[in-house]
Protein backbone atom coordinates (compact mmCIF):
# COMPACT_ATOMS: atom_id res chain seq x y z
CA UNK A 1 0.00 0.00 0.00
CA UNK A 2 2.81 2.41 0.88
CA UNK A 3 4.56 1.70 -2.43
CA UNK A 4 1.32 2.38 -4.28
CA UNK A 5 0.85 5.74 -2.53
CA UNK A 6 4.45 6.74 -3.27
CA UNK A 7 4.00 5.76 -6.92
CA UNK A 8 0.72 7.69 -7.06
CA UNK A 9 2.37 10.80 -5.58
CA UNK A 10 5.33 10.54 -7.97
CA UNK A 11 3.15 10.16 -11.04
CA UNK A 12 0.83 12.93 -9.86
CA UNK A 13 3.78 15.33 -9.76
CA UNK A 14 4.84 14.17 -13.22
CA UNK A 15 1.26 14.58 -14.47
CA UNK A 16 0.93 18.11 -13.08
CA UNK A 17 4.26 19.01 -14.69
CA UNK A 18 3.12 17.66 -18.06
CA UNK A 19 -0.29 19.26 -17.66
CA UNK A 20 1.28 22.65 -16.94
CA UNK A 21 3.16 22.44 -20.24
CA UNK A 22 -0.11 21.76 -22.07
CA UNK A 23 -1.81 24.61 -20.23
CA UNK A 24 0.93 27.07 -21.23
CA UNK A 25 0.57 26.20 -24.90
CA UNK A 26 -3.25 26.10 -24.83
CA UNK A 27 -3.80 29.35 -22.89
CA UNK A 28 -2.99 31.55 -25.89
CA UNK A 29 -5.31 29.56 -28.15
CA UNK A 30 -8.12 29.87 -25.62
CA UNK A 31 -7.59 33.58 -25.07
CA UNK A 32 -7.71 34.38 -28.80
CA UNK A 33 -10.81 32.26 -29.34
CA UNK A 34 -12.55 33.66 -26.27
CA UNK A 35 -12.11 37.25 -27.44
CA UNK A 36 -12.10 36.95 -31.22
CA UNK A 37 -13.98 33.70 -31.84
CA UNK A 38 -11.08 32.71 -34.10
CA UNK A 39 -8.53 29.89 -34.18
CA UNK A 40 -4.86 30.75 -34.66
CA UNK A 41 -3.15 27.90 -36.52
CA UNK A 42 0.19 29.76 -36.32
CA UNK A 43 0.23 29.54 -32.51
CA UNK A 44 2.52 26.51 -32.54
CA UNK A 45 5.12 28.44 -34.51
CA UNK A 46 5.09 31.23 -31.92
CA UNK A 47 5.96 28.51 -29.38
CA UNK A 48 8.80 27.29 -31.62
CA UNK A 49 10.20 30.80 -32.08
CA UNK A 50 10.04 31.34 -28.32
CA UNK A 51 12.04 28.14 -27.82
CA UNK A 52 14.68 29.12 -30.37
CA UNK A 53 14.91 32.64 -28.93
CA UNK A 54 15.52 31.20 -25.46
CA UNK A 55 18.07 28.74 -26.84
CA UNK A 56 20.17 31.31 -28.68
CA UNK A 57 19.96 33.89 -25.89
CA UNK A 58 20.99 31.34 -23.26
CA UNK A 59 23.72 29.60 -25.26
CA UNK A 60 25.16 32.44 -27.31
CA UNK A 61 24.32 35.82 -25.80
CA UNK A 62 24.08 35.30 -22.03
CA UNK A 63 26.84 32.74 -21.53
CA UNK A 64 28.98 33.59 -24.56
CA UNK A 65 28.93 37.38 -24.77
CA UNK A 66 27.91 38.38 -21.24
CA UNK A 67 29.57 35.50 -19.39
CA UNK A 68 26.57 34.85 -17.12
CA UNK A 69 26.26 31.56 -15.20
CA UNK A 70 23.97 28.91 -16.67
CA UNK A 71 21.05 29.52 -14.31
CA UNK A 72 21.00 33.29 -14.85
CA UNK A 73 21.40 32.78 -18.60
CA UNK A 74 18.38 30.48 -18.76
CA UNK A 75 16.17 32.80 -16.70
CA UNK A 76 17.27 35.71 -18.90
CA UNK A 77 16.38 33.68 -21.98
CA UNK A 78 12.83 33.15 -20.68
CA UNK A 79 12.33 36.92 -20.45
CA UNK A 80 13.61 37.38 -24.01
CA UNK A 81 11.39 34.55 -25.27
CA UNK A 82 8.29 36.21 -23.77
CA UNK A 83 9.32 39.52 -25.36
CA UNK A 84 10.00 37.89 -28.73
CA UNK A 85 6.57 36.24 -28.68
CA UNK A 86 4.86 39.54 -27.85
CA UNK A 87 6.77 41.40 -30.58
CA UNK A 88 6.03 38.72 -33.16
CA UNK A 89 2.33 38.75 -32.25
CA UNK A 90 2.17 42.53 -32.66
CA UNK A 91 3.94 42.41 -36.04
CA UNK A 92 1.80 39.58 -37.43
CA UNK A 93 -1.40 41.26 -36.26
CA UNK A 94 -0.43 44.63 -37.75
CA UNK A 95 0.78 43.17 -41.06
CA UNK A 96 -1.68 40.33 -41.65
CA UNK A 97 -4.58 39.88 -39.26
CA UNK A 98 -5.79 43.45 -38.78
CA UNK A 99 -6.04 44.37 -42.51
CA UNK A 100 -7.98 41.20 -43.23
CA UNK A 101 -10.20 41.55 -40.17
CA UNK A 102 -11.27 45.03 -41.25
CA UNK A 103 -12.76 43.58 -44.41
CA UNK A 104 -15.54 41.95 -42.41
CA UNK A 105 -14.78 38.38 -43.49
CA UNK A 106 -14.05 35.96 -40.63
CA UNK A 107 -12.76 33.24 -42.96
CA UNK A 108 -9.84 35.23 -44.40
CA UNK A 109 -8.02 35.78 -41.06
CA UNK A 110 -8.44 32.06 -40.31
CA UNK A 111 -6.88 31.07 -43.63
CA UNK A 112 -4.19 33.70 -43.08
CA UNK A 113 -3.08 31.95 -39.87
CA UNK A 114 -2.27 28.86 -41.93
CA UNK A 115 -0.24 30.98 -44.35
CA UNK A 116 1.58 32.67 -41.45
CA UNK A 117 2.37 29.24 -40.00
CA UNK A 118 3.91 28.02 -43.28
CA UNK A 119 5.82 31.29 -43.64
CA UNK A 120 7.27 31.14 -40.11
CA UNK A 121 8.21 27.47 -40.38
CA UNK A 122 10.03 27.92 -43.67
CA UNK A 123 11.63 31.14 -42.46
CA UNK A 124 13.00 29.29 -39.43
CA UNK A 125 14.15 26.46 -41.69
CA UNK A 126 16.12 28.91 -43.83
CA UNK A 127 17.51 30.66 -40.74
CA UNK A 128 18.57 27.76 -38.50
CA UNK A 129 18.62 24.85 -40.95
CA UNK A 130 17.08 21.38 -40.64
CA UNK A 131 19.60 20.11 -38.06
CA UNK A 132 17.89 19.60 -34.66
CA UNK A 133 19.20 21.49 -31.64
CA UNK A 134 19.37 20.28 -28.04
CA UNK A 135 18.49 22.93 -25.47
CA UNK A 136 19.93 22.03 -22.07
CA UNK A 137 18.47 23.71 -18.99
CA UNK A 138 20.70 23.84 -15.88
CA UNK A 139 17.59 23.30 -13.77
CA UNK A 140 17.02 19.89 -15.40
CA UNK A 141 20.28 18.63 -13.91
CA UNK A 142 19.36 19.41 -10.29
CA UNK A 143 17.30 16.74 -8.52
CA UNK A 144 15.11 17.39 -5.49
CA UNK A 145 14.27 14.39 -3.30
CA UNK A 146 11.45 14.23 -0.78
CA UNK A 147 11.68 10.79 0.75
CA UNK A 148 11.34 8.36 -2.12
CA UNK A 149 9.79 10.97 -4.41
CA UNK A 150 12.07 12.98 -6.68
CA UNK A 151 11.74 15.64 -9.34
CA UNK A 152 13.97 18.22 -11.00
CA UNK A 153 14.19 21.94 -10.41
CA UNK A 154 12.91 22.34 -13.98
CA UNK A 155 9.67 20.70 -12.85
CA UNK A 156 9.24 23.30 -10.12
CA UNK A 157 10.17 26.08 -12.55
CA UNK A 158 7.56 24.98 -15.11
CA UNK A 159 4.85 24.69 -12.47
CA UNK A 160 5.83 28.03 -10.93
CA UNK A 161 5.94 29.78 -14.32
CA UNK A 162 2.50 28.38 -15.18
CA UNK A 163 1.04 29.57 -11.87
CA UNK A 164 2.61 33.00 -12.42
CA UNK A 165 1.26 33.25 -15.98
CA UNK A 166 -2.25 32.12 -14.99
CA UNK A 167 -2.29 34.41 -11.94
CA UNK A 168 -1.05 37.41 -13.94
CA UNK A 169 -3.59 36.77 -16.71
CA UNK A 170 -6.43 36.37 -14.19
CA UNK A 171 -5.44 39.55 -12.34
CA UNK A 172 -5.18 41.50 -15.59
CA UNK A 173 -8.58 40.36 -16.85
CA UNK A 174 -10.46 40.79 -13.57
CA UNK A 175 -8.93 43.85 -11.93
CA UNK A 176 -7.53 46.21 -14.58
CA UNK A 177 -9.37 48.66 -16.82
CA UNK A 178 -7.88 47.14 -19.98
CA UNK A 179 -8.80 43.65 -18.79
CA UNK A 180 -12.41 44.66 -18.18
CA UNK A 181 -12.51 46.37 -21.56
CA UNK A 182 -11.15 43.22 -23.18
CA UNK A 183 -13.89 41.17 -21.52
CA UNK A 184 -16.46 43.65 -22.83
CA UNK A 185 -15.10 43.22 -26.37
CA UNK A 186 -15.31 39.44 -25.95
CA UNK A 187 -18.95 39.70 -24.87
CA UNK A 188 -20.17 42.16 -27.52
CA UNK A 189 -17.68 43.89 -29.80
CA UNK A 190 -20.13 46.34 -31.36
CA UNK A 191 -21.64 47.48 -28.07
CA UNK A 192 -18.18 47.86 -26.54
CA UNK A 193 -17.24 50.09 -29.46
CA UNK A 194 -20.32 52.26 -28.89
CA UNK A 195 -19.25 52.68 -25.25
CA UNK A 196 -15.95 54.26 -26.27
CA UNK A 197 -13.78 51.11 -26.24
CA UNK A 198 -11.44 50.59 -29.19
CA UNK A 199 -12.03 46.94 -30.24
CA UNK A 200 -9.10 46.92 -32.68
CA UNK A 201 -6.68 47.95 -29.92
CA UNK A 202 -8.04 45.33 -27.53
CA UNK A 203 -7.87 42.60 -30.19
CA UNK A 204 -4.25 43.54 -30.90
CA UNK A 205 -3.55 43.40 -27.16
CA UNK A 206 -5.14 39.94 -27.00
CA UNK A 207 -2.87 38.64 -29.76
CA UNK A 208 0.20 40.19 -28.10
CA UNK A 209 -0.63 38.58 -24.73
CA UNK A 210 -1.39 35.20 -26.33
CA UNK A 211 1.86 35.35 -28.32
CA UNK A 212 3.84 36.32 -25.22
CA UNK A 213 2.38 33.28 -23.43
CA UNK A 214 3.39 31.14 -26.42
CA UNK A 215 6.94 32.53 -26.29
CA UNK A 216 7.20 31.77 -22.59
CA UNK A 217 5.83 28.29 -23.20
CA UNK A 218 8.53 27.74 -25.82
CA UNK A 219 11.24 28.72 -23.33
CA UNK A 220 9.86 26.26 -20.79
CA UNK A 221 9.34 23.47 -23.33
CA UNK A 222 12.63 23.93 -25.18
CA UNK A 223 14.69 21.81 -22.75
CA UNK A 224 12.27 18.85 -22.99
CA UNK A 225 11.96 18.67 -26.77
CA UNK A 226 14.29 18.50 -29.73
CA UNK A 227 14.35 21.94 -31.32
CA UNK A 228 13.57 22.10 -35.00
CA UNK A 229 11.59 24.55 -37.17
CA UNK A 230 8.60 22.20 -36.88
CA UNK A 231 8.89 21.37 -33.17
CA UNK A 232 5.75 23.24 -32.17
CA UNK A 233 3.58 21.24 -34.56
CA UNK A 234 3.96 18.17 -32.35
CA UNK A 235 2.49 20.07 -29.40
CA UNK A 236 -0.31 22.00 -31.01
CA UNK A 237 -2.46 18.93 -31.69
CA UNK A 238 -2.52 18.09 -27.96
CA UNK A 239 -3.12 21.76 -27.18
CA UNK A 240 -6.18 21.81 -29.45
CA UNK A 241 -7.42 18.64 -27.75
CA UNK A 242 -7.00 20.33 -24.36
CA UNK A 243 -8.89 23.42 -25.52
CA UNK A 244 -11.77 21.34 -26.91
CA UNK A 245 -12.00 19.12 -23.83
CA UNK A 246 -12.00 22.15 -21.55
CA UNK A 247 -14.52 24.13 -23.59
CA UNK A 248 -13.41 26.31 -26.48
CA UNK A 249 -12.61 29.83 -25.30
CA UNK A 250 -12.93 29.07 -21.57
CA UNK A 251 -9.73 29.72 -19.60
CA UNK A 252 -10.80 27.81 -16.49
CA UNK A 253 -11.81 24.83 -18.61
CA UNK A 254 -8.49 24.90 -20.44
CA UNK A 255 -6.53 24.83 -17.17
CA UNK A 256 -8.63 21.96 -15.83
CA UNK A 257 -8.40 19.99 -19.10
CA UNK A 258 -4.64 20.54 -19.38
CA UNK A 259 -3.96 19.21 -15.90
CA UNK A 260 -6.37 16.32 -16.43
CA UNK A 261 -4.71 15.42 -19.73
CA UNK A 262 -1.26 15.44 -18.15
CA UNK A 263 -2.38 13.17 -15.30
CA UNK A 264 -4.13 10.79 -17.69
CA UNK A 265 -1.04 10.58 -19.88
CA UNK A 266 1.38 9.67 -17.10
CA UNK A 267 -1.02 7.10 -15.67
CA UNK A 268 -1.44 5.62 -19.13
CA UNK A 269 2.34 5.33 -19.52
CA UNK A 270 2.58 3.72 -16.08
CA UNK A 271 -0.09 1.07 -16.56
CA UNK A 272 -0.63 0.66 -20.32
CA UNK A 273 2.64 1.77 -21.93
CA UNK A 274 3.79 4.88 -23.76
CA UNK A 275 2.33 3.71 -27.06
CA UNK A 276 -1.20 4.08 -25.69
CA UNK A 277 -1.04 7.74 -24.64
CA UNK A 278 -2.36 9.27 -27.86
CA UNK A 279 -5.07 6.63 -28.09
CA UNK A 280 -6.31 7.38 -24.58
CA UNK A 281 -6.10 11.19 -24.87
CA UNK A 282 -7.86 11.41 -28.21
CA UNK A 283 -10.33 8.75 -27.06
CA UNK A 284 -11.13 11.15 -24.21
CA UNK A 285 -11.52 13.93 -26.79
CA UNK A 286 -14.01 11.89 -28.84
CA UNK A 287 -15.88 10.90 -25.68
CA UNK A 288 -16.10 14.55 -24.64
CA UNK A 289 -17.42 15.57 -28.07
CA UNK A 290 -20.00 12.78 -27.97
CA UNK A 291 -21.24 13.24 -24.39
CA UNK A 292 -20.50 16.90 -23.66
CA UNK A 293 -19.84 18.87 -26.88
CA UNK A 294 -19.53 22.12 -24.91
CA UNK A 295 -16.49 20.75 -23.03
CA UNK A 296 -15.93 20.39 -19.31
CA UNK A 297 -17.05 23.98 -18.76
CA UNK A 298 -19.69 25.16 -21.22
CA UNK A 299 -18.86 28.22 -23.32
CA UNK A 300 -20.37 31.44 -22.02
CA UNK A 301 -18.83 34.36 -23.83
CA UNK A 302 -19.53 36.85 -21.04
CA UNK A 303 -17.33 34.86 -18.64
CA UNK A 304 -14.84 33.20 -20.95
CA UNK A 305 -12.12 35.77 -20.30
Amino acid sequence: MQDFLILLAQQSINGIYLGCMYVMVALGLTLIYGVMNQINFAHSDFVTIGAFTAFFVASRVATGWLGLPDTAAYLMSVVFAVGAGALLGWLVNAAVFAPLRNRGDELRPLIATIGVSVLLENGLLALVGPTPYQFDSPFSRELIRVGRIFFTQQTLLVIGFTLLAVGALYGFLKFTFLGKALRAVAQDRETAGLMGINPALLIALTIVIASALAGGAGAMLGPVMVLSPFAGATLIVKAFAVVIIGGFGNIEGTILAGLLTGLIEVMTVQYLGSGMTDLVVFGLLLLTLALRPTGLIAERREVNV
